[in-house]
């Protein structure tokens, strides 16, 4: 059995908060991801398409500051926003700033 002193910094899971590409109406939705559960980028890809509603799936994703591509799975941060593609290159936005769509209803009587 393993120990709590035993856990690796590494195996443990990273919440992020994935984007859709280009959508100014999608505030975000936060997720963990635990590296080792994927032997490659292409797993985590396929698994993000089942979360992050996209025509094609999630193909790419992208950090959320300065649009680079990520390319490996290690290198995904803890805290840290990510901006999920299909085929198109990534398209900037402030997506942090997003805001939920606040719903108001008039009823009259």
């Amino acid at each position: 059995p393993r120990l709590k002193n035993d856990i690796s910094p590494q195996s443990t899971s990273r919440k992020v908060t994935l984007f859709r590409n280009g959508d100014r109406y999608f505030a975000g939705k936060q997720t963990a991801i635990v590296p080792q559960n994927y032997s490659n980028l292409g797993q985590l890809l396929q698994e993000l398409s089942t979360t992050i509603d996209l025509p094609y799936g999630v193909r790419r994703l992208f950090t959320q500051n300065r649009g680079s591509e990520v390319t490996d799975v290690s290198v995904i941060k803890d805290g840290a926003s990510y901006v999920c593609a299909s085929f198109e290159p990534f398209q900037k936005l402030e997506y942090t700033s997003i805001a939920v769509p606040r719903l108001t209803f008039n009823i009259e009587q």
